[in-house]
């Protein structure tokens, strides 16, 4: 009984030392990689969307901060702009700014706490990772340890969102669907657990990670139906964690109010109402139905579950045309059509960028040989390790459709290297010839990409005025003359407005950032800088004080976006009254004369 009970302790202990060796060798590869994006003093993958987000904590963080107030008054449509960003992003970097400030200023603090939390969250990313591979390889040599870290490099694109200064929730996302990863690779009740936890998280961050919760929870209840065994404790542990979670968490990030209100884009009650009902359901059929037959199993989930899908389109009817509603057909066109993440794989083809098209076909190479791999482990019952090949085969696919996902695949598909190497290197059992079709199947992904490419012509891009309002000429102009005029609100294109929300003083607004929730003040701005009809001009500015225009290297063609066409080739426009601010300054600033304007 005693050595029993030593080989077992010998057994959880070299289990142990090999996910830490593992973590080690996966965090301190991040750390060099996102060390080398920091070298030229500018994020690969930085954007917009980290600008955002400093906004949103530095108006938390101000006296006139809510916790439940996600207002930001510094956008004014000139309806008020509500963030749809999770407050659950933003807590981290307010507690650590808050420990610091008794060493720090208040702004040393928070940029402080920018850089110490996105490493942090690598080292959680990492050991959840390392979870994952170690139920499926070990690593015994040098070998092993090259092919951990070949795995490692191919997560680029996931661990640069992990660059200090990265303050985007997708880091944090990543890190709680890893955790879904890592429990349906443990595929026990405490894998469970991680797998509810995890989906409540991700979706109270964004919804981006809603497929791959749909189809972890879709993966556990398929076997349940099919009787695997695991299967049960582990349908059990998710949702039940999911059940108690959902409304605690809801209340504390949105208060009564905000957990009632229908917001389609965010976490909010259509979610929770979903995720409550739908775990409420699992739960109950695997308490009462677990000694059922499949077909009863089956109709316990199916019915219930589609009443409840009745009910919330119902109860929610807005929230059917899906969580981009409010953008209107002007900011789609000017803006969320152009928008290179929010097209396919095929945009990427046409366009001639072939790293990342590339970068997706050798994920491509690694999942086709991982599902080869996997369909030898599913008949010996490890569906964990299947679930994980699904969910990173879906990523893929997402990719695939949309590039906006290619982090994912980039986090998921890796996991699945080494264990894909060594089963190729030494099939066993019945699958000796596995490496033949992985080997067709390459021939013809590489063949597929390549005829893509030779196939469609190539895309000559050509710049408009609508492009160039997306970049800001003004990063080195002088702002000053804002604190010498009246406060008021400002329409400007939205690359220089994202700006002016940032550094303009307080009492000011801009109408458009080029964020869904802002399309009414993207609308207006498109109709006053571009249109040609002088009535919808008026009208899109009634409502605001000023324009403000950086002036354009480059022109453009003539007649295309009247008002911007001219203001940008620093040219004075009837009823726009040019405010001084110095004749070699790029940033231009004209009071609007509403009664003169043309």
């Amino acid at each position: 009984m005693r050595r029993g009970g030593s080989v077992a302790s010998q057994g959880v202990a070299e289990a142990k030392t090999s996910v830490l060796r593992i973590f080690l060798v996966i965090y301190l590869t991040g750390l060099l990689l996102c060390a080398f994006d920091l070298a030229d003093g500018k994020l690969f993958l930085g954007d917009i969307d980290d600008l955002m987000r400093e906004i949103q904590i530095r108006q938390l963080m101000s006296p006139a901060g809510d916790w439940w107030g996600l207002t930001l008054p510094m956008i004014s449509m000139p309806e008020a702009y509500v963030s749809p960003w999770s407050r659950l992003v933003d807590l981290p970097y307010l507690l650590i700014a808050r420990l610091l400030s008794p060493v720090f200023s208040p702004d040393r603090a928070l940029l402080t706490a920018f850089l110490i939390w996105p490493p942090v969250m690598l080292a959680v990313y990492s050991l959840l990772g390392a979870s994952v591979i170690a139920r499926t390889t070990t690593f015994r040599s040098v070998l092993d340890g090259l092919l951990l870290i070949a795995a490692t490099i191919l997560m680029l694109f996931a661990l640069w969102e992990f660059v200090p200064g990265r303050i985007d929730h997708h880091n944090m996302q990543l890190v709680a669907l890893m955790a879904i990863t890592a429990g349906l690779a443990r595929w026990d009740r405490a894998g469970g657990v991680m797998i509810g936890l995890g989906s409540v998280v991700s979706i109270a961050i964004a919804l981006e990670g809603l497929p791959f919760v749909v189809l972890a929870f879709a993966g556990i209840v398929i076997a349940f139906v099919l009787k695997n065994s695991p299967a049960l404790p582990v349908l059990r542990a998710a949702s039940a964690s999911m059940l108690i979670s959902t409304g605690p968490l809801a209340l504390a990030l949105l208060g009564r109010s905000g957990s009632a209100s229908t917001q389609c884009d965010a976490f909010s009650a259509p979610y929770i109402v979903l995720m409550i009902g739908c775990s409420a359901i699992l739960l109950a059929s695997s308490l009462i139905f677990h000694r059922a037959a499949s077909w009863e199993r089956l109709a316990s989930i199916a019915v219930p579950a589609g009443c409840l899908m009745v009910i919330a389109g119902l109860l929610f009817p807005r929230c059917l045309a899906g969580p981009y509603w409010m953008i209107d057909p002007v900011s789609k066109h000017y803006w969320f059509d152009r928008i290179p993440q929010e097209q396919g794989l095929i945009y990427l083809v046409s366009n001639g960028e072939l790293s990342l098209v590339l970068l997706v076909a050798l994920l491509g190479v690694v999942i086709i040989a991982a599902i080869v791999a996997v369909l030898a482990a599913g008949r010996r019952g490890d569906l964990g390790l299947v679930m994980v090949t699904a969910v990173a085969a879906a990523s893929l696919l997402l990719t695939i459709a949309l590039i906006r996902y290619i982090r994912f695949p980039s986090a998921f598909v890796p996991l699945l290297l080494p264990f894909a190497y060594k089963h190729l290197k030494h099939p066993p059992g019945v699958w000796p010839q596995a490496r033949l079709p992985v080997l067709a199947c390459v021939g013809l992904l590489v063949a597929t990409v390549a005829g893509l490419r030779l196939l469609m012509p190539a895309t000559v891009k050509i710049y408009d005025a609508v492009d160039y309002m997306a970049f800001d000429e003004c990063r080195s102009g002088d702002l000053s003359v804002l604190a010498q005029v009246p406060a008021g609100r400002i329409v400007a294109p939205q690359a220089l407005s994202l700006q002016l929300a940032f550094t303009m003083p307080h009492g000011f607004s801009v109408a458009a950032v080029p964020f869904h929730r802002a399309s009414p003040g993207m609308r207006r701005a498109f109709e006053a800088l571009v249109s040609t009809d002088a009535e919808v001009r008026r009208k899109a500015l009634e409502p605001f004080d000023y324009v403000a225009v950086c002036r354009f290297p480059l022109k453009t063609d003539v007649g295309t976006a009247p008002l911007y066409d001219a203001l940008a080739a620093g040219l004075d426009w009837p009823g726009l009254v040019r405010l001084d601010t110095g004749p070699t300054n790029p940033f231009q600033l004209f009071r609007i004369d509403h009664v003169n304007l043309r």
